[in-house]
C-alpha cells in the first residue's frame, strides 16, 4: 500500500495529500477519481519524466520495426491495467459536450482518427497534463493553449 494514503485518517482522505487539490482542479475529475489516480501511482513527485508515468500507465508508444520494414506505433498495454482504466473513464468524461476536451476529440475525429484511439489519445493527455500540474504545483486553468496564443499575437 502507498505510504502516503495509509497514513493518512481514513476521514480526510484524498485532501491530505498536498498535489491532489492540483488535480481537483480539473474540471470533471473529482476526490474518488482523484484517489484512484493517486492510488495506482502512487506519489507523483518520484517521478522524473512524463514518459515514466506514461509508461507506469501502460499507454507508451512502441513500434516493431526491422530493416527497411516500418511498424505501426501502437500502445504498449504493459502497465497497470486499472491505471489505465481510471485514465480511459476520465477520457470519455472529458469528451462530453460540456467536457474540456471536446474540442480536441472532435478534432482527432475530423483527421479521421478511430473512437477508441481519439479516446487513448485523451487519456495519454490527461495524464500529461496531470503530471505537469503535479510537478509544478499549479491548478489548471481552462482555455490556457488559446489564452497564451493570443498574447503572443499580441506581443
Amino acid at each position: 500500500m502507498n505510504p502516503i494514503i495509509s497514513s493518512l485518517p481514513k476521514s480526510e482522505g484524498c485532501k491530505q495529500i498536498p498535489y491532489s487539490r492540483s488535480i481537483i482542479s480539473i474540471k470533471g475529475i473529482g476526490e474518488v477519481t482523484a484517489a484512484g489516480l493517486i492510488g495506482e501511482v502512487g506519489d507523483f513527485r518520484q517521478y522524473k519524466t512524463i514518459s515514466e508515468v506514461t509508461k507506469l500507465a501502460g499507454l507508451d508508444l512502441f513500434e516493431i520495426s526491422s530493416g527497411s520494414h516500418q511498424g505501426n506505433r501502437r500502445i504498449s498495454k504493459r502497465g497497470r491495467p486499472f491505471l489505465s482504466k481510471i485514465l480511459y473513464c476520465m477520457a470519455v468524461h472529458m469528451v462530453c459536450p460540456v467536457g474540456i476536451m471536446r474540442q480536441t476529440y472532435q478534432k482527432y475525429l475530423d483527421r479521421g482518427m478511430a473512437k477508441k484511439k481519439a479516446l487513448v489519445a485523451i487519456a495519454r493527455k490527461l495524464l500529461r497534463i496531470i503530471f505537469a500540474l503535479v510537478r509544478n504545483q499549479s491548478e489548471y486553468v481552462h482555455g490556457y493553449t488559446e489564452m497564451k496564443t493570443v498574447l503572443k499575437e499580441a506581443a
